[in-house]
Parts: structure tokens; sequence; C-alpha cells
């Protein structure tokens, strides 16, 4: 309840600066540096005995800004853990929560039937559409009790929210806004984390440096990729 009134005075807050945003927003979009996605589909690993780990999500699932597929997320959580799992990995740039059956759904054929992990990267562009909380809340909620039903998914990792409000290449209002919801949305998983047992929400701080940007200022480097790898690694060390 209290987080739905921080959405509301966010809103009250953001009403004023909405046409300058839109215009910012716009201009951002038609000017911003156009990187490719290197790990919409990966598969790494096909040991039988190993266990399965999903990872699914937005552009940092996806791979952009990473230089190479060895260098992108799925990639580096592979290689830094001695290859000791199978890496299944799904990405889409520019999605939100609300998408994340619908990318499942179209990989079916692609995927195993059974994980024992899942990695859930998601977040920064509900930051950016201003997704209300509740409804990212009911959208991630609905995800997992899937992922747990249909692909007998055991523990759910979501690491934090990518540091919207620090992005260099969006204008110094909208970072702040940007950062508000952010906030909002991270109390929302969180709380979920208390709710869901087999959720781990892992809310790791990385202090921000030009090199663990890619060239638009907005998604993580070869070494931004490698520093989220492990920091979502340390999730995992608990079910060894």
């Amino acid at each position: 309840m209290i987080n739905r009134l921080r959405y509301f005075f966010e809103l009250i807050l953001l009403l004023p600066f909405f046409p300058f945003f839109y215009f910012k927003g716009k201009k951002l979009r038609e000017t911003i540096i156009k990187l490719k996605p290197q790990s919409e589909f990966l598969e790494l690993g096909f040991d039988k005995d190993a266990k399965n780990i999903l990872i699914i999500g937005e552009s940092t699932a996806a791979g952009v800004g990473a230089s190479t597929k060895e260098n992108t997320f799925a990639s580096q959580v592979y290689h830094q853990s001695q290859q000791t799992y199978n890496i299944h990995n799904l990405g889409k740039n520019g999605l939100k929560a609300k998408k994340l059956k619908r990318l499942l759904t179209h990989a079916k054929q692609e995927i195993p039937q059974k994980f024992e992990f899942a990695i859930i990267l998601i977040g920064a562009n509900d930051c950016f559409k201003f997704t209300p909380p509740g409804r990212f809340r009911y959208q991630l909620k609905d995800f997992i009790e899937l992922l747990q039903i249909e692909k007998s998914v055991q523990r759910i990792i979501i690491p934090s929210i990518a540091p919207v409000q620090h992005f260099p290449s969006i204008p110094g209002p909208m970072r702040f806004f940007l950062g508000l919801h952010r906030s909002i949305l991270t109390r929302e998983l969180k709380s979920l984390g208390k709710k869901i047992p087999a959720l781990d929400f892992n809310n790791f701080k990385i202090e921000m440096t030009s090199d663990l940007l890619a060239s638009d200022g907005i998604h993580p480097s070869d070494t931004g990729y490698a520093m989220l790898a492990k920091a979502t690694l340390l999730s995992f060390q608990k079910y060894k």
C-alpha cells in the first residue's frame, strides 16, 4: 500500500515534466548508438548430468553492449561457474515484465522441459515505461509460478534492476525520475522475495564507472557483463 502511494506521488511530480521527457525521449531514441544483441538465443554446455539454468529477460539477457557472444552475461555465467551448468539463454531488447511469458512460450520447442535454476533479468524497461508497481509485481509473480509449474524450476534468481539513474546518455532530470521509479520497483522485488520461498532477489550494488558501460552509455560493456555475472553467481553459492 505504501509503495502504491509512492507511485502516486511520483506521478504527481512527473506530470509537469511529461512534455519535456516525451520530447527528450523521442530525440534520444533517434540519436542513440544502436548496438546489436549478441545472445537473443544462446545455448552453452551439453552435459546431460549437469543442472540446467534458464536465463531470460531484457537487453542484458540479449547481450546488447557486449562485443561478442563470448562476452555476454550468459557466457560469463557459464565460464565463471567453471562450466558447471548447462545454460539456455533467451533475451529480447526492450522487454518488459509482461512479455516474459511470451518470450518463453515462443522458445518452448528449443529448450529443455526442466530447469533447476532460472535467472530473470528484468526491470529497466519497466522503469523507462513507469510500469505501475502492482502490475509489475503481478506480472513477475505470474511468470515465476509458470516457471515452477511448467519448467519445474526450483530456484529463481533476480539480480538488481539495472542502475538506470546512472546512465550518462540520459538527461539528468530524467535520471532522477528513473531512479525514483527503480526504487519503487525494487521494493516490489524485495517484497516478492519475502513471499516466494523459491525466489532470491539479489539486490547487489555496483559502483558505476565508465568502463562498465558500452559505447551507447546505457548497456553493459564486456567488463560490465563480467561484473554482473560475478555478482549474480554469489546467489548460487548457497545452493551448491
